[in-house]
C-alpha cells in the first residue's frame, strides 16, 4: 500500500509544535527562572509520574489503533474471498440457483467498489448493497440438494454465506466507530499537560529548551497521527484497500482463466 505524508499530517504536528514552543515561552516570560529553580525537584518529579502515566496511556492507544486497522484489513480480505467461493461454488448448482447466485455475487462485488467504499469514507454504509447481501445469503432458501455433489456444496455455500454476511457486520462497526471522543480528549488533555510540566523547567539557554520542548511534542504529535491514521481504517490519508473486491470482479468476469488472482501475482507471456 502506497502513502505519502498528507499536508493535512503535516499540518497536525507542526501546529502541536508551535503550540508546544508557545506554552513553553510563555511559562519563561510569566513566572520567574528563580522560582521555576526552587521548585525543580517538585517539578521533575511530577513531570515523572505523568509523563509516564502519559505514555503508556498513549502507546496502549496508538498499539490498539493498528491492531483495528490490520483486523480491518484481514476481514475484508476474507470477505472478498468468501464473496469468490460462494461465486466458485455456485457453478455445482442447477439452473436457476446457479445463475441467481453468481449475478448476485457480481452485483454485490460492484455495489461495495463504486458505492460503499465511498460512503465509508463518511462513516456510512450503502443500504442497496447491504440489500444484496442479504439475498444472497437467503438464495438457496427454496432449493434442496438431490445430487451427491450437491449435498457436499450446499452446507460449503451455506457457510460462507454465513461468514460473509458477519464479516459485513464486523466492517459496518469498523466504518461506523473509530477511536472514541472520550480518548482523544485524554491524549490532547494529557499532551497539554506534559508540555505544561516542561515549561516549568528554568534552562538558562532559551533556545537548548524550546529545542528539547519542539522534540517532545514532535514525537507527542507523531504518535497522535498515528492513532488518526489506523483508529479509521476506512477514512483518512491511510484506508483499506477495495483491491480484494475489485480482483473479485476480474475473477466474476473471467479475467483470470487460471483462477483468482493474488497480490504479487501477475500474468506472464512465456518466452
Amino acid at each position: 500500500m502506497d502513502y505519502n505524508l498528507s499536508i493535512g499530517g503535516i499540518g497536525l504536528v507542526l501546529g502541536g509544535i508551535l503550540v508546544a514552543l508557545a506554552m513553553v515561552a510563555a511559562m519563561r516570560r510569566l513566572i520567574a527562572a528563580e522560582v521555576l529553580r526552587a521548585a525543580h525537584d517538585a517539578t521533575g518529579n511530577m513531570l515523572a509520574v505523568v509523563g509516564t502515566l502519559y505514555a503508556v496511556l498513549l502507546g496502549l492507544i496508538v498499539v490498539d489503533a493498528m491492531v483495528r486497522f490490520e483486523r480491518a484489513m484481514d476481514e475484508v480480505q476474507q470477505e472478498s474471498n468468501s464473496l469468490a467461493d460462494i461465486f466458485l461454488l455456485a457453478d455445482r448448482f442447477p439452473e436457476p440457483q446457479r445463475s441467481r447466485i453468481q449475478n448476485l455475487c457480481r452485483t454485490y462485488a460492484q455495489q461495495v467498489v463504486d458505492v460503499e467504499w465511498p460512503l465509508m469514507a463518511r462513516g456510512k454504509m450503502s443500504v442497496e448493497a447491504r440489500r444484496t447481501g442479504l439475498a444472497l445469503a437467503k438464495a438457496l432458501d427454496d432449493f434442496e440438494p438431490v445430487t451427491e455433489a450437491q449435498k457436499i456444496v450446499f452446507p460449503l455455500v451455506l457457510e460462507q454465506s454465513r461468514q460473509l454476511w458477519d464479516l459485513r457486520r464486523d466492517r459496518s462497526n469498523a466504518v461506523q466507530f473509530g477511536i472514541p471522543a472520550v480518548e482523544w480528549v485524554a491524549l490532547i488533555v494529557g499532551a497539554g499537560v506534559v508540555v505544561f510540566f516542561v515549561g516549568l523547567f528554568s534552562v538558562d539557554h532559551a533556545g537548548l529548551q524550546l529545542l528539547l520542548t519542539g522534540l517532545s511534542a514532535l514525537v507527542i504529535g507523531l504518535n497522535l497521527y498515528l492513532v488518526s491514521l489506523f483508529g479509521y481504517p476506512f477514512a483518512g490519508d491511510l484506508t483499506v484497500s477495495k483491491r480484494p473486491f475489485a480482483l473479485d470482479i476480474g475473477i466474476f468476469e473471467g479475467a483470470f482463466q487460471a483462477g483468482p488472482a493474488h497480490a504479487g501475482e501477475a500474468h506472464a507471456t512465456p518466452p
